[in-house]
């Protein structure tokens, strides 16, 4: 991962070279927040916590299993992203594992606070010898430690016929995130939990401004922020004036979607280079800062859009699954009555579609005891049961169609809208390339709004960004500015 020190030098080496190509032209200008707690939700009945087995067949015995006496009170650690509501739930779930399982297997958890923090420290942990055994992260953390020789591959254990996952379990869960995990045609986790990014439209003011559905379309949002812009530069009140349309949001999956309203490139399986630089790349970065040049799109002081978009102050704002429920407190707290609903980015040519991510089960390689300990803990997460009582706890996507059936009730319409998305939905960057292009695609969509560079710029911004890239990815990650 890049962090502060690292973004620094990054936005300033391509603030510096903009600058240095401005000035060769003699008239052209040169310029996890924290997700919210979620709130309680019903208990699922835990009925059984034992683990499941099936009748072994006649075949080879594999080079990593160990007698079951091996398993007898070993300790692992898991470490997760994850704080509030959550690790409590995540908590009880490995108390009961730790007090139920048939092996006597135990769980210790490490609960630093946030992904970035679950990185470094297992990175750290990883050089020093003492590397915890299940980590929670992204797709991209877990293709990186592969990368680096560090992962345990679950193929293995997964087709099993003792200790695997049976057929039924792996057909129930949701294709995108089942598949994103797979690399180079090799399973690196199991998912956990979903998310997934999209804007939120205030439903009662867009019928006022004449508007009956959402914009599909790039033109179409950007007719209806503009109305909207317009309608707060025409009211009484002059103190909103400049807003109304879509608040600027530049975190790395806000951008990667405005990008692929222009139809992007496939993102790779394998670990081959990704390249930014393509037609859909520079049509998206255009289109936003028209947007902006428009009036159309406007910067905010305030890092939470949600009283901006509870206010009528933006017809528009991006969001996640974690946002749902502040914003609907916001709503509340406000008194304010309008609707609003969940809608995917627009497309430029194709129906709109939503890009899926969250966090996945892995295994820090060490060996065939601890790894295999670290299997069976993986396989009780993600039994049926266990899913559904961390999913109601979650504000965020369960992982599995049954689970998603069985909690839906219980959900607000926006997170039902969201669901109703899923089938027209595709996986995010699974390759360890994301770990770095993630930061780094922050720096870029950064220029592009700055009123110093100018439109014609952009293809060189994104000729240093696959550049950036491909040379932060051939480097470890590095713990001075992890």
């Amino acid at each position: 991962m890049i962090f502060q020190k690292k973004n620094k030098w990054l936005s300033f080496l391509i603030a510096t070279t903009l600058f240095l190509l401005t000035a060769c032209q003699s008239n052209n200008p040169s310029d996890l927040a924290i997700s919210p707690s979620p709130t309680a939700q019903k208990t699922a009945t835990r009925t059984s916590t034992s683990l499941p087995t099936s009748t072994p067949t006649q075949t080879p015995t594999p080079a990593w299993l160990v007698p079951i006496s091996d398993l007898k009170k070993v300790e692992i650690t898991l470490i997760h992203p994850w704080s509030g509501e959550l690790a409590a739930t995540l908590d009880e779930m490995v108390a009961t594992f730790n007090k139920r399982n048939e092996y006597g297997i135990q769980v210790s958890i490490l609960q630093p606070g946030s992904s970035q923090k679950v990185f470094q420290q297992s990175e750290a942990a990883l050089r020093s010898g003492t590397a915890p055994d299940v980590v929670i992260a992204t797709a991209e953390e877990l293709a990186y430690w592969n990368k680096m020789g560090n992962l345990r591959s679950l193929d293995d254990y997964l087709i099993d016929s003792q200790y695997g996952l049976n057929p039924e379990q792996v057909a129930d869960f949701i294709p995108q995130f089942w598949e994103q995990d797979v690399v180079d045609e090799s399973r690196l986790g199991i998912p956990v939990a979903g998310n997934a990014n999209f804007l939120l439209l205030n439903t009662s003011w867009a019928k006022e401004l004449g508007y009956d559905i959402p914009a599909i379309t790039p033109q179409l949002f950007q007719l209806q922020s503009c109305s909207a812009t317009q309608a707060l530069l025409h009211d009484s009140d002059w103190t909103n004036n400049g807003m109304g349309g879509w608040v600027v949001t530049q975190d790395e999956y806000t951008i990667l979607n405005w990008l692929n309203s222009f139809q992007l490139a496939p993102f790779p399986t394998t670990e081959t280079p990704y390249l930014f630089d393509q037609p859909a790349a520079l049509k998206g970065f255009s289109y936003l800062r028209e947007l902006l040049d428009a009036d159309c799109a406007w910067n905010a002081r305030n890092p939470s859009h949600y009283e901006y978009f509870a206010n009528r102050q933006a017809l528009y704002v991006s969001a996640d699954m974690y946002d749902l429920e502040p914003v609907q407190k916001t709503f509340t707290l406000l008194e304010n009555e309008d609707k609003w609903q969940v809608v995917a980015y627009p497309q430029e040519s194709a129906k709109p579609e939503l890009l899926l991510h969250g966090e996945s089960l892995g295994i820090l390689k060490s060996d065939n005891v601890h790894e295999l300990a670290s299997w069976l803990f993986i396989r009780w997460l993600s039994q049926p049961e266990q899913q559904l009582y961390f999913a109601q706890a979650n504000p965020g996507l369960p992982v599995s169609q049954s689970v998603l059936t069985q909690i839906s009730s219980d959900r607000s319409t926006q997170w039902n809208q969201v669901s109703a998305l899923l089938k027209g939905s595709q996986p995010g960057p699974r390759t360890a390339e994301w770990r770095i292009a993630r930061f780094v695609l922050q720096d870029a969509a950064y220029q592009i709004f700055l009123p110093n560079i100018t439109p014609d710029q952009f293809p060189q911004i994104l000729k240093m960004l696959d550049a950036i890239i491909a040379d932060l990815n051939q480097q470890p990650a590095s713990l001075a500015w992890e």
